[in-house]
């Protein structure tokens, strides 16, 4: 028989069972107590701003443009084979027409003087048989094949001494020559770049404008733009692309540069547009704008949350940005901390930019 079990006993266990129940049940739900208010009481994002305000705004635009030449060619051949002379130096100026490279044409010399040895024995046939068919000494149709035979021959020599002339690399317009990809002896083909060919004078500034902007400008207006903050030259417009880009509602616009200066086409300018118009605009600081898919937004405090709003803009400064929608008078837009500022996200506001 077992000894029956004192009733303290009992009493302690059970005891011990709740106790234990209850710490294991209250301290699960002390920590999702604690975890959910970690989400809701997670620190603000400490942002610097700018309060948007309506400036005068210049009637001097200014945006970003690159140089372009007029010409800019990259030398191929036409047909293949292997080069045997090489008529330029690297880097200097050649006129239109000068000789580039010669591509080896001796198997076309050789079929040219076969044609031409056929040619002129055709041609003496073919006056034979003319003057027989003055005296009915053969029928037309036999002096009609001669004369088709003769005709064939010809246009076998035009193919042929058009190939010999593929052979002739030659300038098609005065430029500055690049640097050369192939050595005498060299065997090429249509799809290898031989050197570039570019024209450096005049040259071209290319830029893009604002949609709204695009009758404001016409063809014969003078502008001005500078290179790495150097001195101001000046261009004409002489060209627009004849529609507005999807993406960026702006018209792209070229003027012409006769000037003395030297640029290497490819460079980036900036360039200063008079349109016209003087009035009254909001701008902000560039850093405040982020690229989105179809077009950009700034963020803005709205009572110390985070809200996106998308903007339209317009002309730029060197360091500021019109908005044409989307902002009013007032609005705080964030200037830092945009990468991690999440929408709805709590914000601490530390210095205003001016």
């Amino acid at each position: 028989m077992l000894k029956k079990i004192p009733n303290w006993v009992i009493i302690i266990l059970v005891l011990a069972l709740l106790i234990g129940v209850k710490f294991i049940f209250f301290a699960k739900k002390e920590e999702k107590i604690l975890q959910s208010g970690k989400g809701k009481n997670a620190g603000p994002v400490a942002v610097n701003y700018f309060v948007a305000k309506t400036v005068a705004l210049s009637d001097k635009v200014y945006t970003t443009g690159k140089i372009g030449a007029l010409n800019e060619v990259e030398i191929k051949p036409e047909i293949s084979g292997k080069v045997t002379s090489i008529y330029f130096k690297e880097g200097e100026a050649v006129n239109a027409g000068s000789p580039i490279i010669k591509i080896n044409d001796a198997d076309l010399q050789a079929q040219l003087l076969k044609i031409n040895v056929q040619l002129k024995l055709a041609e003496q046939k073919t006056e034979r048989l003319k003057k027989l068919l003055a005296i009915n000494g053969i029928s037309q149709e036999e002096y009609d094949i001669q004369e088709n035979e003769v005709s064939s021959l010809k246009a076998d020599q035009a193919f042929v001494s058009a190939q010999v002339a593929k052979t002739l690399i030659k300038a098609p317009f005065s430029g500055n020559i690049g640097l050369k990809n192939i050595s005498e002896g060299a065997y090429v083909s249509p799809s290898q770049v031989i050197v570039s060919l570019v024209q450096v004078k005049p040259l071209f500034v290319e830029f893009s404008l604002p949609e709204k902007y695009s009758q404001q400008i016409k063809k014969g207006d003078k502008l001005s733009f500078s290179y790495q903050d150097n001195k101001e030259c000046e261009a004409e417009v002489y060209a627009f692309e004849p529609k507005v880009d999807e993406m960026t509602k702006t018209i792209k616009v070229r003027a012409l540069y006769k000037g003395a200066e030297n640029f290497y086409p490819g460079s980036f300018v900036k360039v200063f547009v008079n349109i016209g118009l003087a009035s009254n605009s909001i701008m902000i600081p560039t850093q405040s704008i982020i690229p989105i898919l179809k077009g950009q937004k700034v963020i803005v405090s709205k009572n110390g949350i985070a809200e996106e709003v998308k903007v339209v803009t317009g002309i730029r400064s060197d360091e500021k940005i019109q908005i044409t929608e989307g902002l009013n008078e007032g609005d705080t837009v964030l200037t830092t901390g945009l990468l991690s500022v999440k929408k709805e996200a709590k914000l601490k506001l530390l210095k205003e930019d001016k």
